[in-house]
């Protein structure tokens, strides 16, 4: 009995020891400092469809922002909104973690580093997509290449639920 409550306690350590090597992320801190004190312009050709005619082009440009190299590989924590890819009727699998509800749906879409491209292999339930959540796993700064916009970062997710303050 006693090798059980000390296994238990063994376990509970670890699980706190691994928690703490998370880092928790904000927004800002997928900009390198360089871009936040001098921020990228808007992009110049972008036309929003409410002022465009028919005969004028829709021409929307994402742009690329530069990562933070020394988030590669970390193990991290960030909050956002979910932009569904892949997945059935009951779960997610891969998906884009986005800072603002509706950023990606609507063009144009955010700066290449503040969008994340997260695979989650467990999948994320369906019924929470629509809400804020927290995305746990590795980071990557690696660009990951869709056919109109570009993800600056990607996430092997170990973990992903709802949203809350604590």
């Amino acid at each position: 009995m006693k090798m059980r409550y000390l296994l238990l306690a063994v376990l509970a350590l670890v699980s706190q020891m691994v928690s703490a090597e998370v880092k928790v992320l904000e927004w800002e801190d997928l900009i390198p400092a360089e871009e936040r004190d001098n921020p990228l312009p808007p992009p110049s050709n972008a036309i929003h469809p409410m002022f465009a005619d028919e005969s004028a082009p829709i021409d929307w440009v994402q742009t690329y922002g530069g990562v933070v190299e020394g988030l590669n590989g970390k193990e991290v924590r960030l909050a956002g909104f979910v932009v569904p890819l892949e997945g059935d009727e009951n779960k997610v699998t891969e998906f884009l973690l986005v800072p603002y509800y509706g950023a990606c749906i609507h063009v144009p879409p955010p700066p290449t580093n503040q969008i994340v491209y997260v695979n989650y292999p467990e999948g994320l339930p369906q019924d929470i997509v629509w809400d804020a959540v927290w995305v746990t796993g590795t980071l990557s700064a690696v660009t990951y290449d869709m056919e109109t916009f570009a993800a600056g970062y990607s996430l092997k997710a170990t973990l992903a639920n709802p949203y809350d303050e604590g």
